[in-house]
Order: C-alpha cells, then sequence, then structure tokens
C-alpha cells in the first residue's frame, strides 16, 4: 500500500487541504493589484498555500517564488531574485540566458546552467553598488512590460532579508517596488515579531506598503474528513479516537497532522487506539530526534530549558505565581526575559512553543520516555 500522507515537503492538488477561503481572499487582493504580508507561525502551511494559488491561477498571472530561508549574503539574495524572475518569466532555457544576458549586460552578471537545467544569475563577490541593485529589483517590472502580463513576485521567508544589511537592503527594496505597477509582491514569514518591525513599525522600511494576513489553523471538522478520506483511499479504516489524538497533538499545524498520519498508516491500515497512536507517536519523535536535539543543545541557558520543559508539560496553563515556582522559574519578570529571548530564536512565539513536535519531544525527554521500536 502507498502511503497517502506527505510530510517534509510543500502539498498541493489532492493533498492540499481546504484554505479555499484564503486563497478566494489572496487571489481577489491580488488581482487588485494589493500587495500582501503572510505571516504564520513554522510549518503551518504558508508553503503549500502560495504554492497552490500558483498552481490554481497559473493563467491568470505570471508567478515568481523566491525561497530566501537560509540565504547568507545579500549577493546571494539578489541571485536568488534575478534568477527566480528569470526563470519564471521566460519557458524555454535559449530564450531564458537571452534574456539574462540582455536585462543584466549592465551588471557584469554570469549567466549560468544549474544542475537543474534552469538559468543561474551570479555576481561573484563584489558587492553591487546601489545602482545595480535597483536594477535587479526593477527586474520584473521591466518584464512585466516586455510581456504585458501582471507579475506576482512571491518572497517566502522575507524576514530573511534583514538579517543581511539591516535595513539599508529593505530600503533599497521599498523604493523600487512602490514604483511598480505592473508587479504585485507577497511577502512570506513565520517569525511574526520581525515581519511586525518591517511592516507595522512606523519606522519599518515597508510601513503599511503591504496588506498582512495571518495565516490560522485548519478547522478540525476539515482534517478529520481528509484523515479519513486519505485512510480510505488506501483501504484502510481511521477511528475517531485516533483522529482526536493526532489533532490535539498537532496543535493546528498541517504539517504535524501530516507526519503523525503517516506514521500512524506505516504502523496499520486500520489502527487501533491508544496502542498504534502511541507507536505512531514515538516514531514521528523519533525521526526528528537529531534535528531537536541540536535545538536543545544550542540553548545554553538552564532557565530557558527549564521554562521550556514546563511550557511543554502545561502548554495551556497560564504563567503564574504557581507556575513559576513548580519549575523553578525564579520570578515572573525572568520569565518575560525567558520568553523575549526564545520567541527572538523562533523556538516559541509568544512563549508557546512553536513546532508541537519539538514539544512533544520535550515531554518524552523529560518523562524519560523510550523511544525504541
Amino acid at each position: 500500500m502507498n502511503n497517502p500522507f506527505i510530510y517534509g515537503a510543500p502539498v498541493f492538488g489532492d493533498d492540499f487541504v481546504d484554505r479555499d477561503k484564503e486563497i478566494n481572499a489572496i487571489v481577489r487582493d491580488l488581482r487588485n493589484g494589493k500587495s500582501l504580508v503572510l505571516f504564520s507561525v513554522r510549518r503551518m502551511g504558508k508553503s503549500s498555500l502560495l504554492l497552490e494559488i500558483m498552481r490554481r491561477h497559473s493563467k491568470d498571472f505570471l508567478f515568481v517564488y523566491v525561497d530566501l530561508y537560509g540565504v547568507t549574503s545579500k549577493n546571494e539574495a539578489l541571485e536568488l531574485f534575478a534568477s527566480a524572475v528569470i526563470n519564471s518569466a521566460y519557458t524555454k532555457v535559449q530564450r531564458a540566458a537571452r534574456a539574462a544576458l540582455d536585462l543584466l549586460r549592465t551588471l557584469s552578471a554570469r549567466v549560468v546552467m544549474t544542475p537543474e537545467g534552469n538559468i543561474g544569475v551570479e555576481f561573484g563577490k563584489r558587492d553591487l553598488e546601489l545602482l545595480e541593485t535597483r536594477q535587479v529589483f526593477n527586474l520584473a517590472e521591466d518584464i512585466a512590460k516586455k510581456r504585458n502580463r501582471r507579475i506576482i513576485v512571491i518572497l517566502d521567508e522575507f524576514q530573511e532579508i534583514r538579517s543581511l544589511d539591516g535595513v539599508a537592503l529593505l530600503k533599497v527594496m521599498r523604493s523600487r517596488f512602490q514604483m511598480h505597477r505592473n508587479v504585485t509582491y507577497v511577502f512570506s514569514g513565520s517569525k511574526r515579531h520581525m515581519l511586525f518591525g518591517i511592516f507595522e513599525e512606523t519606522e519599518g522600511a515597508f510601513y503599511h506598503f503591504a496588506k498582512p494576513i495571518e495565516l490560522r489553523p485548519i478547522p478540525r471538522t476539515v482534517y478529520a474528513k481528509f484523515l479519513v478520506d486519505k485512510f480510505r483511499s488506501q483501504g484502510g479504516v481511521i477511528d475517531t479516537e485516533s483522529i482526536e489524538e493526532i489533532l490535539d497533538l498537532s496543535r493546528g499545524s498541517p504539517y504535524v497532522v501530516q507526519h503523525l498520519a503517516y506514521e500512524l498508516f506505516n504502523v496499520s491500515r486500520k489502527p487501533k487506539y491508544p496502542r498504534d497512536v502511541n507507536s505512531a507517536v514515538k516514531a514521528a519523535i523519533r525521526s526528528g530526534s537529531p534535528a531537536y536535539s541540536m535545538v536543545w543543545d544550542s540553548i545554553k541557558s538552564s532557565l530557558q530549558r527549564r521554562y521550556l520543559l514546563a511550557v511543554a508539560a502545561e502548554p495551556d496553563v497560564p504563567h503564574g505565581a504557581s507556575f513559576v515556582e513548580r519549575y523553578g522559574l525564579r520570578s515572573s519578570s525572568h520569565v518575560q526575559k525567558v520568553v523575549k529571548n526564545l520567541d527572538a530564536k523562533g523556538i516559541t512565539e509568544g512563549g508557546a512553543i512553536v513546532d508541537p513536535m519539538f514539544a512533544l519531544w520535550l515531554r518524552s525527554l523529560s518523562e524519560g520516555v523510550s523511544l525504541g521500536a
């Protein structure tokens, strides 16, 4: 039997769950030329949502998708942007290469062929001058005019830009993007406080440039039907208790729902609660353990560690005096500092652990649960 669940990569088509209301609202704004900033915690399905919009509306718009996650330098960001624009605008490699040479001839850019058969743009190690940087960020508008088509540029994990060149690069982007009439921008990110600083604070480089949209959890009833249908598609049956447990543990994360369901299907096509669900949870925690161990090892503060263990054990308990005393967290002011630091690292959001699977791993750690098969 083929496992009908997918995790660890964006999903679309038949594997994409719901979000019709959000898609309709986003597409309506895009048709009206309104730029958007889409935010949520990690693994809430932003990338899948954006890719599904691209799939459904490929005839309505020319989409450019730029994934900025993990970008480490200004030049790398500019190369990613230029390459994505050119590859998206021109379907044939030969035409893309000619377009790249024409559009970038004044930048001393190097045009290369990537292992995937796409066009890559390289600027070398030198820092691009301001005029050159502006030219790169004008690429989409220049092509949109030539092609007489509206282009939608999606900048995923946009908050990463802020760490490259302070606000200087953001200000250059704003100065170009606000002049574009044929390109609409979607800024997507998972670090709310960083995006807020860019788009909502009065001193932010993109202050009130884009309409904010928060991606919230998918309704439980929708996911329950999805789980039933997916098991049934492979001749399986999932009981109500197992569904409820998966949805409780996932805390609204599509990634975790898919991961737990994937492991549960591997255990049995007709799982029994609670035995098979417990086995699936252990398998999911075990597969993520190396990554979570690295996160844990990177946290040097014993107080931050105690806080994470506490909030993993009691996620919905107010952080009052009894909570502070019970877990040896010193004082409420110390907890506030811990939350601020962990939020900045992206481990928590408003003091809540972002990744439900990490929370489960922490609980297994504190409870000494064996993760053996």
